[in-house]
């Protein structure tokens, strides 16, 4: 094989990432502008200010769709990779995927119906049908993200070879902290999306959503701020006290306060990753008046670093354990070390996922590039020119 075991393991938590990455970053986008559909322009009457809804939701139009996919890739990574893990999260926490799923169906038909009739009330369901399809899927993968660094109440059962939950998975995920976590994904996609219509508006939209990115930037980063203080000196962190044995589900894990915060001290290069998130907002802030594209990706790049810096906390935890069995709290948890599928599986599936990892970013380029092609922004106009295709 081209890679030995461990690092083909260590490979594909990277790959997991990256995914995960793309996904917050562009379809988080999307989402950011649509929660904020139902509230745009509260100060007119709904049909003085439908058209700057319009625009706004004409920016994501293009791509939104195509954004998704790294969700779908998401969930088949889990089920090839970490087979484990696609068990004990789909199984436990199925009430609440199921909420996603269903709140996710009015997405297609929100965009595609929603300028079909002229009327008030038709265009206020379908805004409200587009907030719904963004804000449950943000605030589920937010308690989802935050929970675990507080772990799932399951356990290995060694006899039907399977994760049992103790408790419910789906009332668990519910804590302050995972609460914390929550508030600040919604936030911070209202940031990113509010710096992509900073970018992609002209005119009086433009500079509205230029004051909405600097008061969102300013929340995110009280918000991170809370969060790291709360790693540091509230919340109890798991670390690995011996070398795990590959499929072991019985790891010895030592559990103190600011745990989380050790792979920082073993790994200093790893404060990148803060430090990014940080300057990335900052530098946002700064020249969002200057260069809407700079910082639009100023915005990316400090969500990329934000989940960087959370899966470093974690490594090598996937999916920690908060049951107090024999072995001690985080015994059962799942790491890359115990849940990644057989040597060929990782190899086989290395080989086609970066074949299909470049013809799918290839394509990304190539269709941004052709929706925006010409020109940058979009205004009234365009609007205006565009009447029946727009949505």
């Amino acid at each position: 094989m081209l890679f030995d075991y461990t690092t083909l393991q260590v490979i594909w938590w990277v790959l997991i990432i990256a995914v995960l990455v793309l996904y917050a970053t562009t379809s988080g986008c999307d989402s950011g502008v649509t929660i904020m559909m139902p509230f745009l322009s509260k100060h007119k009457n709904f049909n003085e200010n439908d058209d700057e809804r319009r625009l706004a939701l004409n920016t994501i139009a293009p791509t939104w769709d195509g954004n998704q996919t790294w969700l779908v890739i998401a969930g088949g990574a889990l089920f090839g990779i970490w087979p484990a893990v696609y068990g004990t999260i789909f199984s436990g926490l199925y009430p609440a995927l199921l909420l996603v799923l269903f709140t996710l169906f009015l997405r297609p038909p929100g965009f595609d119906y929603r300028s079909k009739i002229d009327s008030d009330k038709w265009r206020k369901f379908w805004d409200w049908g587009l907030f719904i399809s963004s804000f449950f899927p943000m605030l589920v993968f937010g308690l989802v993200l935050g929970s675990l660094f507080i772990g799932l109440p399951f356990y290995h059962d060694d006899f039907m070879m399977r994760s049992e939950y103790q408790q419910s998975a789906f009332l668990s995920v519910i804590s302050p902290f995972s609460i914390l976590v929550a508030v600040l994904v919604i936030i911070m996609s209202l940031m990113h999306g509010s710096f992509h219509l900073n970018r992609r508006l002209t005119g009086e939209l433009k500079r509205r959503f230029s004051k909405l990115a600097y008061l969102f930037s300013v929340l995110a980063l009280i918000l991170i701020t809370i969060g790291l203080v709360a790693l540091i000196y509230w919340l109890p962190g798991m670390n690995i006290s011996a070398t795990p044995k590959t499929l072991s589900y019985h790891t010895d894990v030592v559990i103190q306060m600011g745990g989380w915060m050790q792979n920082y001290t073993l790994h200093p290069w790893m404060w990148i990753a803060p430090v990014l998130t940080y300057a990335g907002i900052v530098l946002a802030m700064l020249f969002q008046r200057v260069s809407g594209t700079f910082a639009y990706w100023c915005s990316a790049i400090s969500i990329s670093a934000l989940l960087c810096s959370g899966a470093f906390a974690l490594f090598p935890f996937i999916v920690p354990s908060s049951l107090h069995i024999a072995g001690g709290i985080g015994t059962q948890s799942l790491t890359i070390w115990n849940a990644s599928s057989a040597p060929y599986s990782l190899m086989g599936m290395f080989y086609i996922t970066i074949v299909m990892f470049i013809i799918i970013i290839a394509y990304k380029f190539w269709a941004f590039n052709a929706a925006w092609r010409g020109k940058s922004a979009i205004g009234k106009q365009d609007l205006d020119e565009n009447k029946h295709t727009f949505y």
